[in-house]
């Protein structure tokens, strides 16, 4: 069994954290896409491997029924902690960023998986990047974002992926951030999945910096 807690002052910290490093990736979006982008509230827990199928559909920003797409990026640092961050979009959004990219429906599709991968890469890697250098003082290492789903429910999405068997892990820290614009209609989930390796040293790190102030 995982022995980490964190307490109210690290939780505390840690939520700041998460914040500051979601503005980068929301300004890198931002950017990208020419428009404004609202942030959600970071929700950050510890959960065991069998609880992350129904974390996901309770907390998600999608309904079961909803259609979607999902890419994953997988992260690490000094080679020996690691996770996971899965970014997932519904049809409503993909069509919105052809319109914004002008994308016709002749060459649409490739072209649509290309922006998603590179948004996929600019909120996974700003976000972690920022946690990293802000607990650790240095940059992640990322794997290439891949597709890991396309247009499939994300009830079915869920099941599939996070199905016990395929969890390497017994707890992970989940954190889950939404995406929105306020002037398009756009909504995309950030998930964040932890090892239980990646959770003890991000502790350790609060701990330094709730030291030194």
């Amino acid at each position: 069994m995982l022995n980490v807690s964190f307490t109210e002052d690290e939780s505390d910290l840690l939520k700041e954290v998460f914040n500051l490093a979601m503005g980068q990736a929301g300004a890198g979006l931002a950017e990208l896409l020419k428009s404004f982008v609202d942030l959600s509230v970071p929700g950050i827990r510890i959960i065991e491997a069998e609880k992350v199928v129904a974390t996901v559909l309770e907390e998600s920003v999608f309904s079961p029924a909803d259609s979607v797409t999902a890419l994953r990026q997988s992260f690490s640092l000094d080679n020996n902690i690691d996770g996971e961050a899965i970014v997932i979009f519904n049809e409503q959004t993909i069509q919105t960023i052809s319109g914004i990219f002008g994308i016709d429906d002749i060459s649409g599709h490739a072209q649509e998986i290309e922006i998603m991968l590179e948004m996929s890469n600019i909120m996974a890697g700003a976000c972690l990047n920022g946690i990293s250098n802000q607990l650790f003082t240095k940059d992640m290492s990322f794997n290439p974002p891949a597709v890991l789903a396309e247009k499939v429910e994300l009830i079915k999405f869920v099941y599939s992926a996070f199905q016990r068997s395929l969890l390497k892990w017994e707890y992970t820290m989940m954190a889950r951030i939404t995406f929105n614009l306020k002037d398009k209609t756009f909504k995309s989930d950030l998930l964040i999945f932890m090892s239980e390796q990646m959770i003890e040293a991000v502790q350790k790190a609060l701990q330094k910096m709730l030291s030194e102030m």
